[in-house]
């Protein structure tokens, strides 16, 4: 089982990197996750995401954000 700490960690740094692949700042980096459930997704599917280069998951989450109707 992970750590609060850990997965809180990972989530910031998640939305750090989308952050700067979307020309953006972390806030609204964060707003923009939070509004289409992609934080909820990173904190349920930590166990997972966390092994996957930063990358990938940056664009795992463009795409859900694009499909609950995110427009980045």
């Amino acid at each position: 089982m992970s750590s609060i700490k850990d997965i809180s960690e990972y989530i910031v740094a998640l939305i750090a990197a989308f952050a700067s692949h979307h020309a953006m700042t972390d806030a609204e980096a964060y707003l923009y996750l939070k509004k289409y459930g992609a934080i909820k997704v990173a904190h349920d599917y930590y166990d997972v995401m966390h092994t996957q280069p930063m990358d990938d998951m940056v664009h795992s989450m463009s795409s859900y954000c694009r499909r609950k109707g995110g427009n980045l």
